[in-house]
């Protein structure tokens, strides 16, 4: 795949000071990702035939409890010393699970149930937070702090979230759900621990308790190869191949460079793709894991991009995350059963706390308010007596999700509006700082038609120099063309191709057992190929830093 560079001299990763950059490089070079070798070849082939072997002539808690040794394996594999506070984590809230159980006066369970919500955030808070909150104070009051430095527990807002839930549904039920290795493993299985889905309780754990768990049925373990090799391919020929666009058009920006409208766009859309296939791929090998082990996760990821409104778009993007902050948050804050200005009020709250969630930066909660305005509109046009098209409604949709992504990708305020000011213009639409489109042609006087295949010829080479204001010639002009193509291409498999899942589990793709071998030994060839394509350069996925 050709480098499809903005110029000559891209800024390389480690050079640019861009907060994306750092919170991915922050991930230790040794981190078990999903496409390591040291994960395909070693790790998951290890994990899952033991667990196979074991699985018909152990108990159930023996296998639970291999998993759990496997994920935790997973997790401290970079950075040992997270797992201590993974595993203090889980007994901290065990514990806290077990005293509100065993409590008959329901005031007493509900101070426990508050104390555990609260110590859960405020370690959340603390590792998460308390740099932005130092930065914010001293400069609001003119103060000179020094910003403590932690480095953040892997998975830390995703483990926390999960076990809010299992303190809250212990309260409600008045019962322990789980052993404590099932409630372990609840948390720490290494397939959704890192990026999600956000698992509740009931989602997971009865699955546990089953039987037959630890035979995971032909069919599961059919789909789970699918499941991981379609994610693999989208995350390795999708997300990372779009990088570099995205990589160039922010880095250039963020350096005080001018971008072009044509640039910033292309780079915005760019990255709007790239996290858009990188997120449904995680997610699509996370639920192919799963299966392998006979877990059935929730769907995360359910073509968002296909959302014919903003609303819609929260029904599809991030399910589990959307779902928690509804149940645990916006629920509680009164929902939309208390009165028009705080219904309204507490949905922006909401999904500006989510933003927060996602980064400590100011970025991230425009992001959120960003949406959550959004979704208030979005909920008081449904009372309007206009009606949009279905086209132009999922245009209006896409197109302002994608805008809200600048808010996400820059690092900083100041960022951000720059590049807005590229993406409307202020630098030129088509030009930056060179020679306006208009001077150029009025040069061009061609006296025959020689001439005007000359000239088309000269302007082809000459164009590209316009997009960074730098004459380059035709080889930066074939690499703006192939960018844009990609960026198109991807646009129309987003467009085009049926989510996955229920692709692959629609009635009409039974088979009987010689054709599900053959699709067996067909994704394993996939799955080669796709690992020749590149997968050991591939970059960790991005929502690993939160």
């Amino acid at each position: 795949m050709p480098d499809t560079s903005f110029s000559e001299q891209e800024p390389c990763l480690d050079q640019t000071n861009h907060s994306l950059f750092k919170r991915l490089t922050r991930i230790s070079p040794s981190s078990m990702l999903f496409f390591s070798p040291l994960f395909l070849f070693a790790f998951l082939p290890i994990a899952w035939i033991v667990f196979m072997a074991i699985g018909s002539r152990v108990p159930a808690w023996v296998s639970i409890c291999w998993l759990l040794v496997c994920s935790w394996v997973f997790y401290a594999w970079a950075y040992p010393v997270h797992l201590l506070w993974l595993m203090g984590s889980v007994a901290a809230n065990y514990f806290c699970s077990v005293a509100i159980e065993r409590t008959s006066q329901s005031h007493v369970a509900k101070r426990y149930l508050v104390a555990g919500i609260t110590a859960n955030l405020l370690i959340l808070g603390g590792f998460k937070y308390s740099g932005f909150a130092t930065e914010s104070v001293a400069t609001l009051f003119g103060l000179s702090l020094t910003p403590p430095s932690f480095l953040l527990p892997l998975a830390i807002s995703f483990f926390t979230f999960q076990q809010i839930s299992y303190l809250v549904i212990t309260y409600r039920e008045k019962r322990l759900i789980a052993k404590p290795h099932e409630y372990a493993l609840y948390v720490s299985f290494f397939p959704q621990l890192i990026a999600g889905p956000i698992v509740q309780p009931d989602e997971m754990i009865p699955q546990l308790q089953t039987k037959r768990f630890g035979r995971p049925s032909l069919d599961d373990i059919g789909l789970g190869i699918s499941l991981f090799t379609i994610g693999l391919g989208k995350k390795i020929l999708l997300a990372d191949n779009l990088a570099p666009i995205a990589d160039s058009a922010f880095a250039l920006s963020a350096q005080g460079e001018s971008l072009s409208a044509f640039s910033a766009w292309l780079g915005l859309l760019a990255f709007s793709l790239q996290i858009y296939f990188d997120f449904s791929a995680y997610s699509e090998m996370a639920l192919g894991l799963g299966r392998f082990f006979g877990i059935r996760l929730p769907e995360n990821f359910a073509s968002p991009y296909r959302a014919i409104n903003i609303i819609d778009f929260w029904r599809r993007w991030h399910v589990t995350l959307s779902t928690f902050f509804k149940k645990f948050l916006y629920i509680p804050l009164g929902g939309s059963r208390s009165g028009f200005f705080r219904k309204y009020s507490n949905l922006i709250l909401t999904m500006t706390i989510a933003g927060l969630w996602h980064g400590a930066n100011y970025t991230f909660l425009l992001w959120g308010f960003a949406h959550g305005t959004l979704l208030a509109i979005n909920h008081l046009w449904k009372n309007s007596p206009i009606k949009l098209q279905t086209e132009l409604s999922w245009a209006l949709t896409f197109l302002s999700v994608t805008l809200c992504w600048t808010f996400f990708r820059t690092d900083n305020l100041n960022e951000s509006i720059r590049y807005f000011q590229a993406l409307f213009g202020e630098f030129g639409w088509i030009t930056a700082d060179g020679l306006p489109l208009s001077e150029f042609l009025k040069t061009l006087e061609p006296v025959d038609s020689w001439k005007t295949v000359h000239y088309a010829i000269h302007f082809l080479e000459w164009y590209p120099g316009l997009i960074n204001g730098v004459h380059v010639g035709h080889f930066i002009f074939s690499e703006i063309m192939l960018s844009s193509l990609q960026v198109l291409a991807a646009l129309s498999l987003v467009l085009c191709f049926p989510r996955p899942l229920s692709w692959l589990t629609h009635p009409l793709n039974e088979a009987p057992v010689f054709k599900k071998r053959a699709a067996f030994l067909t994704a394993i060839i996939i799955f080669i190929v796709i690992i020749q394509s590149g997968t050991f350069q591939a970059s960790p996925f991005i929502y690993f830093r939160f």
